[in-house]
């Protein structure tokens, strides 16, 4: 994840089309063991699981794929955040957006009114293919990474290779 420490390492991150790959051999490894395994910050696994499993006619239930049938490819913003220690609230540890303090404004009222948690929740607002993916719902793209290399936390996922089916929004 090219964010924090790390933001320097832009250059070293594999390609999208070598990501995918990387995807696809986890879906295929995860065949072959009994771990429960999760692709953390990998949130286009969701949709390679879905394309995937469609093609090798498997229902995407719980009981054949676990947590990742039942969840969403990136949460931040969306199903959880992170909070400081200081209070400081953000959308994940990777994605640092103000989203406000909670020793100065009670949690509830900067989950259900802040900005950036708004705009995460609201796909119509995203920017590049992400804004118009039939996966949206179950990938989001990583916001983490738009926001590092792209210079905007809800333009597309940049190392996402799929090519959505459906046409943009006007």
């Amino acid at each position: 994840m090219p964010t924090g420490r790390a933001e320097e390492l832009g250059a070293q991150v594999i390609s999208a089309e070598e990501y995918e790959d990387v995807l696809n051999w986890f879906y295929d490894f995860q065949k072959t063991t009994d771990m429960q395994l999760k692709a953390t910050c990998a949130p286009h696994y969701h949709r390679i699981l879905r394309q995937r499993a469609k093609e090798d006619g498997i229902p995407v239930n719980f009981e054949n794929f676990g947590l990742d049938a039942v969840s969403r490819g990136c949460l931040g913003g969306v199903g959880f955040c992170f909070i400081s220690h200081r209070g400081q609230v953000q959308p994940c540890g990777y994605l640092e957006l103000d989203c406000g303090n909670v020793l100065e404004t009670p949690f509830p009222e900067l989950w259900r009114n802040t900005q950036h948690f708004r705009n995460l929740r609201n796909p119509e607002v995203y920017e590049g293919k992400c804004g118009h993916c039939e996966y949206e719902r179950v990938c989001g793209g990583c916001r983490a990474r738009a926001q590092t290399m792209k210079g905007n936390y809800l333009e597309e996922e940049p190392l996402c290779s799929y090519q959505p089916k459906k046409q943009p929004r006007k």
